[in-house]
């Protein structure tokens, strides 16, 4: 038997064995038949040639499939799950909705990062002031949520809180942003402490507060010497709808402008720096990604050369039979990226330094336009 050949196994031509449920140094020929109802799905097996081969047994015929073809076929299965996730279902309109994320870093009167105990009490002022608890990790508050879905959290530091507006309308979503911030200044107003209008907050205080599983799996993978500066930075995102005929083209064309959005980012050098003294030995474009595609697919098959997180290690894409979709794309930081939510499909609008509040319109102004050229 060649590498890449398929061998169906003919019902009258061999028994099962009763080592069929171990795995071995078994004969195909004479080893593997599947009586009616099944024994097993995907067991590996070693063929009398000495080749590694994948059995896959279903009601409609038994197949065996050398490894190299299974990982091939496997890869297709994701791959089309990856593609359906992004059209499956898809009813939303360009602009229909938008959403903005706000990350603000907090520090007292020396314009020191903020302690732990000042966010929470922070945190716990809102609280009693109109927010709910969403989410805790032991004592610690780390989300919160409003009647109106708007969600405030910690993003990675300690002193550093993301403001997550629900959807919203392009000629609303600054005023809920506002509304959310106004909130959340006067909880540090409170507490002594003050935002902190910039992208990066110089320093080399360690800042990390792990506030949930995610982000201790990232430090795992990651060390943190690696991830810690991440820590000192904050940016403003939009996320927006998009129709899915428009998507790939207003995609691209944010694509062609990157250098409007990098013009003003200068966290992007520690993001590559991140991406190089991590422990996980990422892609290189596992941040920023390519900027042009031609399709869909084409982009599905960019997503698809970066590893999946599986528990703290990272897993090649054709080795991963039951991929979550929407946590794998939040963990391939691209500068604009599709994500879904619901029923709507979205464009995520990313390298957009953290400024004062009067420049959210100005960089609204900018994605807008990109995306009605």
């Amino acid at each position: 038997m060649k590498i890449g050949e398929r061998v169906v196994l003919k019902d009258d031509a061999v028994t099962v064995l009763k080592e069929a449920r171990d795995e071995g140094s078994l004969c195909l020929k004479r080893a593997l038949q599947i009586n009616s109802g099944g024994v097993t799905i995907k067991n590996r097996w070693k063929t009398s040639c000495d080749e590694p081969y994948w059995v896959s047994f279903g009601e409609t015929g038994n197949w065996a499939y050398p490894e190299e073809c299974f990982r091939k076929v496997e890869k297709e299965k994701t791959m089309q799950k990856l593609i359906s996730y992004f059209t499956d279902g898809i009813s939303s309109e360009t602009l229909q909705t938008i959403g903005a994320e706000v990350e603000t870093q907090f520090v007292d009167k020396d314009g020191k990062a903020v302690q732990t105990q000042t966010s929470q009490q922070m945190l716990d002022y809102l609280a009693e002031n109109g927010w709910t608890v969403d989410c805790r990790k032991g004592n610690l508050i780390t989300t919160l949520v409003d009647q109106d879905d708007n969600k405030i959290f910690y993003e990675l530091g300690r002193h550093n809180i993301e403001v997550s507006t629900t959807t919203s309308t392009p000629a609303c979503v600054l005023d809920v942003t506002r509304k959310c911030l106004a909130q959340l200044y006067e909880s540090a107003r409170m507490v002594g402490a003050e935002p902190y209008f910039a992208p990066i907050l110089h320093g080399e205080e360690d800042l990390l507060i792990i506030p949930d599983e995610r982000d201790a799996i990232w430090l795992k993978l990651d060390g943190r010497d690696a991830l810690a500066p991440l820590a000192r930075t904050s940016s403003v995102q939009f996320t927006i709808s998009v129709a899915p005929k428009d998507a790939m083209g207003i995609l691209n064309r944010f694509g062609e402008h990157i250098g409007l959005f990098l013009a003003d980012f200068p966290q992007d050098a520690v993001w590559k720096r991140y991406i190089v003294d991590s422990s996980a030995k990422y892609l290189s474009n596992r941040y920023g990604g390519p900027l042009a595609f031609e399709s869909l697919e084409d982009y599905c098959r960019a997503l698809a050369r970066h590893d999946v997180v599986q528990g703290v290690r990272l897993v090649p894409f054709q080795d991963v039979s039951n991929l979550e979709v929407s946590l794998y794309l939040r963990s391939i930081w691209w500068h604009f990226r599709l994500k879904r939510y619901g029923n709507t499909l979205c464009i995520e609008v990313r390298p957009m330094a953290r400024r004062a509040d009067e420049q959210f319109q100005q960089q609204l102004d900018k994605v807008l336009a990109i995306v009605c050229a």
